[in-house]
């Protein structure tokens, strides 16, 4: 299966490498091109270096800017910003879920690693279709509320 996940941080990178090391193409998904970039050279900060370094080079890894690339080769994306239901975790999920809807271009499940399910589940799914409305795109996706699932 070909996964997506947006970020980078310490918890995505490890989401990511059990995601690989089951067999999955994993892509990991950062507005920060600079940091992309770094990445792909070999220059990491020592929470990326330590997850990024055990990757066994047989399992695909990639890491990208381009959202709409990313989707686009993916079935599935992690939206795995945080756990809890505060303000700021919200918003950033619900940011990243407009970004999912701006961007996609065919079937998608996304996954959503929530304490609690119910109204964020919904609110991700209004805030995609908001974005696919803008769009006039009809494309159907499915989002899947599973807290315990790789947690870091």
């Amino acid at each position: 299966m070909k996964i997506s996940i947006m970020g980078i941080e310490y918890n995505q990178l490890l989401s990511g490498k059990a995601l690989a090391e089951m067999g999955n193409e994993v892509t990991y998904i950062s507005k920060d091109n600079k940091r992309i970039e770094n990445i792909k050279r070999g220059y990491y900060n020592a929470d990326e270096a330590m997850v990024i370094k055990s990757i066994h080079t047989d399992n695909y890894v990639d890491f990208t800017a381009d959202i709409r690339n990313a989707l686009e080769s993916s079935n599935m994306c992690f939206i795995s910003e945080g756990y809890a239901e505060d303000n700021e975790d919200m918003e950033n999920i619900l940011k990243r879920a407009k970004e999912v809807g701006a961007n996609m271009s065919k079937h998608m499940f996304i996954v959503d690693r929530a304490e609690v399910s119910g109204l964020r589940v919904d609110a991700i799914k209004a805030a995609i279709q908001e974005e696919l409305n803008k769009r006039n795109a009809h494309f159907t996706f499915e989002i899947i509320a599973n807290p315990d699932f790789l947690r870091a």
